[in-house]
């Protein structure tokens, strides 16, 4: 009932039955009662093939009225099966309850699945890779009351892990940091020029700016994600340098005594090479990364393109809106009187103090020369020494388990080790939820912590203090990890996988050899 439900859902690819009870009639023969009646285990086979079956005989037809024709001759309730004629020799009938028990069991004991303790059954739900995690972990959620309805009485249904909740997060993170953003940046704006006319022209820059990124990013076919969020977030920073450099243009043309509209267009004209070098020059810092090529081209493709895109749609507002703005909202003398005057007489100070030291400074210039050549030289050590990594670890909410066990296990030894690493999770106070899934030789499971908010350890934290605890559980082998940061990535930089036929002493051989080579 469930299943075809979630898997019609738009943007899912397939929902998956984990820990299933599909009902089946289980016959456990009994070789000590088979031996005395002389029946062997194919005939006991063929006997229920003769005689559990569906037959659909026709129909029958009349002037008026037409019949369809059923025969029952499929077998239903374990009864039935009991009474199944297996064998009969000189009147004497063996029957299939005579030599086995037969009970309605389920089609598969080789796994044991448990949520919290409790015994479960698992549905995991597979996005399309062309679909929004975020819509379709949506719509699941709106399915969920009509799923529920339908359930037997008794039985509860809920999602314990759901993966979109970190990237839920991390968007609303990088949102309330763009907010943070935009009001740092028009409060430093308006500290360093002191007038609000002058403060209103580079604030309005913003908006218009990333619109323009936003809209290069539609005509490119991008998608709003983290990564061009995050580069909006940069930008905001990029957009207003150009802006800012046409304000403070039409203002030193003002204090010279021109009338506004004369002041932008000259202002304007002196900044046209200048504002198109430094669009360029921006753009072509972040451009060439959208191009490389591999992993890291196509993660940090749109990125840089949307970065570069935000820098070019600035320069065009500096160019036309800018100046625009600077003709209708600055007037002269603005700059000297107020907090504006207050703000640009410290800026003269400092200017004069920055004068002095630098002339100071260049008439040493052998010392500044060699202080340059060692800070160049230290670059290289310090960059070979620097660590290095693809993604940094991110904290999602959940630390995964691997349960290795002895390939002579069965089931019920496996699931004794599975409860004593849920008590080991269970006793986390950030523990939220643990679900295992358990099979004869090894196992899955995982610790789903509580709201980011209601934690002050992470994830990497409670690996590493579970490790311990975890490797006192005798006759498995534990492996405690956390999902890496990019889909199908690992906790290393390079992965080689040998991929041979030859025998595994072999295999470990070649991969000693090639350690060697590494070293």
């Amino acid at each position: 009932v469930v299943q075809p439900k979630l898997s019609a859902i738009s943007g899912v690819q397939r929902a998956d039955i984990l820990g299933d009870r599909t009902f089946a009639m289980r016959i456990w023969l009994k070789p000590d009662q088979m031996a005395a009646h002389g029946i062997s285990p194919s005939a006991v086979r063929e006997a229920l093939g003769r005689n559990n079956y569906l037959s659909a005989l026709g129909r029958t037809k009349g002037s008026m009225v037409s019949v369809n024709l059923v025969a029952n001759t499929d077998l239903r309730t374990p009864e039935e099966f009991r009474q199944l004629v297996i064998k009969e020799q000189d009147g004497v009938v063996v029957r299939l309850g005579q030599i086995a028990d037969v009970v309605l069991g389920a089609e598969n004991y080789e796994e044991d699945v448990r949520f919290n303790g409790e015994t479960a059954t698992f549905m995991g739900v597979w996005v399309l890779p062309t679909s929004n995690s975020l819509d379709v972990i949506r719509r699941v959620r709106e399915e969920m009351p009509a799923i529920e309805a339908q359930l037997p009485v008794g039985m509860k249904v809920g999602i314990p892990y759901d993966s979109t909740e970190y990237i839920q997060d991390a968007i609303d993170e990088v949102l309330t940091t763009l907010a943070e953003t935009l009001a740092i940046v028009v409060v430093v704006i308006f500290l360093f020029l002191g007038s609000f006319r002058s403060v209103l022209i580079p604030v309005v820059a913003i908006p218009i700016s990333l619109v323009g990124a936003v809209f290069l990013m539609l005509a490119a076919g991008f998608t709003i994600n983290l990564l061009t969020l995050l580069a909006i977030v940069l930008s905001v920073g990029l957009v207003v340098d150009d802006a800012i450099v046409m304000v403070e243009n039409v203002e030193r043309h003002l204090h010279e005594g021109k009338p506004p509209h004369r002041a932008a267009i000259d202002a304007a004209r002196e900044l046209v090479g200048p504002i198109i070098a430094m669009t360029i020059t921006l753009a072509a810092v972040y451009a060439p990364i959208g191009i490389q090529g591999g992993l890291t081209g196509a993660l940090f493709r749109e990125f840089a393109f949307t970065l570069a895109g935000a820098v070019i749609v600035s320069g065009v507002v500096a160019l036309t809106l800018s100046p625009m703005m600077g003709a209708k909202l600055l007037r002269q003398g603005d700059t000297d009187r107020g907090f504006a005057g207050w703000v640009n007489r410290r800026f003269d100070g400092v200017r004069a103090f920055y004068l002095r030291l630098l002339g100071g400074t260049l008439r040493y210039r052998p010392v500044v020369v060699v202080l340059w050549l060692i800070v160049a030289l230290l670059t290289v050590p310090f960059y070979m020494f620097s660590m290095r990594e693809l993604a940094p670890a991110e904290d999602q909410g959940v630390v995964f388990s691997i349960v290795q066990a002895a390939p002579n296990s069965t089931l019920d030894q496996t699931t004794l080790y599975g409860s004593q690493i849920y008590d080991v999770y269970k006793a986390f106070p950030e523990t939220q939820s643990v679900f295992q899934l358990m099979f004869p030789t090894g196992g899955f499971g995982g610790m789903v912590t509580k709201p980011w908010s209601e934690r002050t350890k992470t994830t990497q934290q409670l690996l590493l203090e579970s490790m311990g605890p975890l490797s006192q559980i005798p006759g498995v082998r534990i492996i405690p990890l956390t999902p890496p940061a990019l889909p199908g990535g690992g906790d290393f930089p390079v992965d080689f996988v040998i991929a041979s036929s030859a025998e595994p002493r072999q295999l470990g051989e070649l991969a000693g050899q090639l350690v060697q080579k590494a070293f």
